[in-house]
Order: structure tokens, then C-alpha cells, then sequence
């Protein structure tokens, strides 16, 4: 779905906190590491790997990004490959990092999560986050005016987001995928809009996308007005991303079994 319109997508969503980079470059990112990214979309975080020196292998499931990638990331420094990351026939012991901005909640887990160990080399790194396009501990009042139009929050109506539950994740990096030092880092910062640039905001969220087109145009609409009327064209908005991280242990002693 987000490869019918990438330009939209890649204009609409912010970038990640810098914090993240700084993460990626203590778990090893930098000249001449070999990185795997997991579905790496319209290439915002390859660009960063490339200009960090690394040689990135990249597995898209969808054709249109794929092509994207191969038209504007240099070539000698990024191989794409078409397909997902449960299939994708990829070296075992190979890679320094493995990666996956906004994407490991697309794989099947049950083969995921193992094959995470068995690509990485004995001592590599994962490194796996989210944005949430909101902050539950924080006050959102352009969200509240909004809740009409759009209505709740995707997610629980209680209990922790899936992108937020440390538990969960560290349970799942520490068990079925085997790693160690297993570790995570909640950032919570502020995104600023300006009415264009919220509009392409929800433009690029799922939940617009699955409406019908005249639809989505109404509900954008709506959402360009609030914040040019009732905002006076400045928006901020508590986002929170959350970043998980655990390496492969130096020898194969305690790897998980390959299935």
C-alpha cells in the first residue's frame, strides 16, 4: 500500500530523533559494517547507513519501494532485494547489525525472531524501533480536536502499545531470537507542524490510506482546517520512539536452533 504513493509517504512522515543514529553507531555502525535493513521503505534510514560508511543488504516486500531504492541509493554500496525478511535467501554469521525502523511488527515472529541470531555474525547487533505518533503520558490537544474527525487512537483502549511494550520486546529479543544485553531506550520528543506538513502527516497513516479516496481528501481536509483555524497554522505533538536492541552471543554456545 505505501508503495502506490512513496513520494507522499516519504514527505509525510518526520524523521527519527537523533538519538537513534547515536544508538545504531554504539551497536557498531560505521565504516565498513556490513548491515541487513528489514524493510527499509523509501530508504530515510539507508541514506543514513550509506553515509555512515556501512554496505547495507536491504530486503523490501514491496516491488514498487524496491525499485525506488535501486533508482536513487547508489548501487555499490546497497543491494535490494524483493521479498520479506522470513524469505529472503540471506547469508547466515554474516551481518555486523541488523536493523528494522518501523517494520518488525510486519514479519511473522516465529520465524523472525530466530533468524535475527542466525544472520547476525557471533557478536552482532539488532536493533529494531518505532515511532508512535503520540505520546500516552503526555497531553495532545491538537489529537483531541481531532478525535471527532478521526476518531480514537489506533491501539488498546487501555493497557501499553504494542511499540511501547519493553516487556514484551525484551522478552522476545532475550527468547526466541537468543540474543544478550538486551536493552531499550523510550525517547520522547515534540514534532512541529505547520498545516501542508500535518496533512501529509496523516496522508502517509495507514488508517487514512485504507479509506475510500474522496474520503481520505474529506478527512484531510478537516484536519488542514483545525490546524489553520483553531491552531493558527502551529501544531506541536508529543511523539515517543521507541528503540530495542541485543546481540548475538560472541560464540554459538546458547544460539537458538535453526528451524
Amino acid at each position: 500500500m505505501y508503495g502506490l504513493d512513496p513520494v507522499g509517504y516519504e514527505t509525510g512522515r518526520p524523521d527519527y530523533p537523533a538519538r537513534v543514529l547515536d544508538v545504531l553507531t554504539q551497536r557498531g555502525l560505521r565504516p565498513g559494517s556490513s548491515v541487513l535493513e528489514i524493510g527499509p521503505g523509501t530508504g530515510r534510514v539507508t541514506r543514513r547507513l550509506i553515509d555512515a560508511g556501512a554496505s547495507v543488504i536491504a530486503v523490501e516486500p514491496d516491488p514498487a519501494l524496491a525499485d525506488l531504492l535501486r533508482r536513487e541509493l547508489p548501487a555499490d554500496r546497497l543491494e535490494v532485494m524483493t521479498g520479506t525478511f522470513e524469505d529472503a535467501a540471506l547469508p547466515e554469521d554474516r551481518f555486523d547489525l541488523v536493523i528494522a525502523a518501523m517494520a518488525f511488527h510486519w514479519v511473522d515472529q516465529r520465524i523472525g525472531l530466530p533468524r535475527l541470531s542466525r544472520v547476525l555474525r557471533p557478536g552482532g547487533w539488532a536493533a529494531i524501533w518505532w515511532t508512535l505518533f503520540r505520546d500516552p503520558s503526555r497531553p495532545d490537544p491538537f489529537a483531541d480536536a481531532t478525535t471527532e474527525v478521526l476518531g480514537p487512537p489506533p491501539g488498546p483502549v487501555s493497557g501499553i502499545p504494542f511499540e511501547l511494550d519493553v516487556d514484551a520486546w525484551s522478552d522476545s529479543l532475550a527468547g526466541p531470537a537468543g540474543l544478550i544485553d538486551v536493552g531499550s531506550e523510550t525517547i520522547r520528543w515534540t514534532a512541529r507542524f505547520d498545516p501542508i506538513s500535518l496533512r501529509a502527516l496523516y496522508g502517509s497513516m495507514i488508517s487514512v490510506r485504507r479509506r475510500p479516496e474522496a474520503y481520505q481528501r474529506v478527512l484531510l481536509d478537516e484536519i488542514e482546517h483545525i490546524a489553520t483555524q483553531d491552531f493558527g497554522g502551529e501544531v506541536e505533538r508529543p511523539f515517543v520512539t521507541a528503540i530495542y536492541t541485543g546481540r548475538r552471543p560472541p560464540t554459538t554456545h546458547g544460539r537458538p536452533p535453526v528451524r
